[in-house]
């Protein structure tokens, strides 16, 4: 996992270092994190994410996760708790202009394909009744699939700030088949 967020931490610097027309902000909901995102002209993008998630999300997602384990088959569930969750976003976005009479600034919507990686540590409580004992089994939940995306994006016109808001549909494919969802607001500071 270190060398995947050195890599990703690497080739984002690079990028930054170089381009110009980008911005870096903050992302609140799920994930919650720090968002790159460099333009192209005015209708082309790409963004990535670093984040992760509050310990109480997804509570039915690793509940359902225990009971699709062969592993868990002779054992109840109990409980669990996510230790630890890192996500990863790359994405490509194409936008279009919203023109507004009399609105200052720069309104767009936008809609893109890309790719999540999520990495997470989970610990399970569960237990048996013959004998009676109850036990603990720590898993890393490493999820990975394609993500659509659709969202929309304000840009200031006289400060470097845009502001976001977005949902996106994840199909998860390692780990197990599974449609998820996600959304989240933020902002940016545009250099």
């Amino acid at each position: 996992m270190k060398k995947v967020l050195t890599l990703f931490l690497f080739f984002s610097t690079v990028i930054i270092g170089v381009a110009q027309d980008q911005g870096i902000g903050l992302r609140l909901g799920d994930p919650l994190g720090v968002t790159y995102k460099k333009y192209f002209g005015d209708t082309r993008a790409i963004e990535f994410g670093l984040g992760s998630t509050g310990f109480g999300s997804h509570r039915s997602y690793y509940r359902n996760s225990f009971d699709s384990r062969s592993k868990y088959d002779d054992y109840r569930y109990r409980s669990h708790r996510v230790e630890s969750t890192v996500y990863l976003q790359a994405r490509y976005l194409l936008h279009y202009g919203i023109d507004v009479q009399g609105l200052e600034g720069k309104w767009d919507w936008y809609w893109g394909v890309g790719g999540m990686l999520k990495v997470a540590k989970v610990r399970y409580r569960f237990f048996d009744d013959v004998p009676p004992f109850e036990d603990t089994d720590t898993r890393t939940d490493i999820d990975f699939g394609p993500e659509g995306i659709i969202g929309m994006e304000y840009t200031f016109q006289d400060v470097p700030i845009s502001v976001f808001g977005e949902i996106s549909l994840l199909l998860e494919i390692v780990d197990r088949v599974t449609l998820r969802p996600f959304g989240g607001v933020g902002v940016r500071y545009n250099f």
